[in-house]
This record gives structure tokens, sequence and C-alpha cells, in this order.
């Protein structure tokens, strides 16, 4: 009710309820309720910035705050969404004590909490740090990447660790990650897949030898695409670009499209004279869908 109430003062201003609140609740978990830093910060472009937020439209809700005389927040935010808010600063709070303890034992803890909470400048050195604990540091890295709460830009690292926290694993180079990586693609909020991609090259063959048994996995499932997806990192790999033109030979080109148009790009990798010529008579089969011959056909002008 007090939403509706107060809005009569303010109708000079449209109200887009959904993404205003995302902002304001964006500035009181991030920037302390306070409109000035948060719009400072964004003119920077700093690390947290959320592309989904104009900054013409910051700026126009606080002038609004700055008229009416009230704090937003509490007339727009529902219990849930300050609630939600309530966590992060919490989280926050927590993160800020381990950055601050100087306790060996809790070593692991604290550059964990120091890359969550790096800034654009300071991301390089946190993850020097963190890379050079090698696998000791593995297993918190692993639920980092897991971590729900970290996947939200609401929270500590705007959702941005996780990606880090991939980089990391693949710098380290330790096989454990290879299925914490992989659980990793197509995962929503996870808009730095290419990361995941680069993290699992960087393993190298175990993660080759994984992707691969998951690619061959029946019955055939969005695992599948996941992996052929992930293997377009290793498309110069003779033996994967030659494992993806067997399977093409195989599946229902129509009933998995999807999957075969992973493995088609990845046949760029071919360097066999006869398999390059068994992708082009895929293309002249009439039971090949036509997008598949299309992407196959420009495929093999370029080889």
């Amino acid at each position: 009710m007090r939403q509706e109430e107060n809005m009569g003062e303010f109708d000079e201003f449209p109200i887009a309820y959904s993404i205003d609140n995302a902002i304001l609740m964006h500035r009181d978990a991030h920037f302390g309720g306070s409109f000035p830093i948060m719009i400072d910060y964004y003119k920077k472009e700093g690390h947290g910035v959320n592309k989904e937020f104009d900054i013409e439209r910051i700026e126009e809700l606080a002038l609004l705050e700055q008229t009416s005389g009230d704090d937003l927040a509490p007339i727009m935010l529902t219990g849930a969404e300050a609630e939600k808010i309530s966590d992060s600063k919490k989280l926050y709070k927590e993160l800020r004590e381990l950055c601050e303890s100087n306790n060996p034992k809790s070593l692991v803890p604290r550059l964990i909490a120091e890359l969550i909470l790096s800034e654009n400048e300071e991301i390089p050195k946190a993850m020097n740090a963190v890379v050079a604990e090698k696998t000791a540091i593995v297993p918190a890295l692993i639920d980092l990447i897991r971590s729900e709460e970290f996947h939200d830009p609401l929270f500590p690292g705007y959702g941005e660790a996780p990606a880090l926290a991939a980089q990391c694993l693949g710098m380290i180079g330790d096989k454990r990650a290879i299925i914490a990586l992989f659980e990793a693609i197509g995962v929503e909020d996870f808009f730095h897949e290419g990361v995941i991609f680069d993290a699992l090259k960087a393993l190298g063959e175990p993660a080759k030898a994984f992707l691969l048994k998951v690619l061959h996995a029946q019955p055939i499932t969005t695992d599948n695409e996941q992996a052929a997806l992930a293997l377009l990192s290793f498309k110069d790999d003779p033996e994967v670009a030659s494992t993806c033109l067997k399977m093409l030979q195989q599946i229902d080109l129509n009933k998995y499209t999807p999957l075969a148009t992973y493995l088609v790009l990845i046949c760029e990798g071919l360097t066999s004279p006869n398999e390059k010529q068994a992708l082009r008579d895929l293309a002249e089969k009439e039971s090949t869908p036509k997008c598949l011959r299309l992407d196959i056909n420009a495929i093999t002008k370029a080889m």
C-alpha cells in the first residue's frame, strides 16, 4: 500500500518497478544506499557495473529521491527484496573480516575473500595470490564456482567471482576442477562462458578425455551438447575433429540438430583429405538438414 500512497508525488518521474527496484537493490547492497557513490562508480566503469542499468536512469532516480526528500528503497522495495539486501550486506561484512584476518589458518579463506572483493585494478594481484597456492586452494575455488550466491550480481563480487575462480582453476591446472567447470556451462547467470571453455582447454588432456566421454554418453541429452560446445576449444586437435565427424555420421541429424551444429563447427579442424571429403559428402545427402548443409559448405570452402 505504501508504494501506491507515495507514488502520486512522483508523477513527473515514471517508475518502471522491475528495473528500478533492481537498481535500488544494487545501490543498497553495493554502495551503502548512496546514489552519488553509485553514479561515480558507473561513470568510472567499475568492475561491478551492471550492463542492464542505464546511468541516465540511475541519475533520474537520484533526482527523484532528492526532489522528494525520501529514500526510495523503503517505498518501493518488498520485504523479500529488503531481506536479500540484508543478506548481501552480512556477507560483505564476513568477507571484509576475513580480509583483515592475520591467522595463518585463514589464509585460503582470506585469499578467496580478497578475490571476490577485488576491483578492476586489484584483480590481477588477487588472482596471482590465489594461483600461488596451487592445489591447496582448488577445493575453495570449486566451492566458489558452485555457490549460488556468488553468481548473483546483488552479492559481493557482482556475480563475477565464479568467472575469476574459473580463470584461476585453468591457471592452476588441477583436473579436480573439470567437473565443476563443466557443470557451470549453460548456467543462466554465468555470462562468462568463454572463461569456462578457456579453463577447460588449459587443463588439457584430462579435460579433453572427459568431454569426449560425455559427448558419446547415451541417451543423448543437453550434456552431450554442452560437451560439444566445450570441445570447440579443442577443434584444432585432429583427434577431436575426427571423433566429431564420426559422430555426425552416426546420429540422426534431424533429431539432434543443435548437437550436430557444434559437431560440424569442430570439424573445421579436420586434416585428413578423406575426412574432409566425408564431410562434403554429408552436405550432399538429402536427409541432412539445410542449416547443417550451409554450415558444412561454409567450413569446407575454407579448408
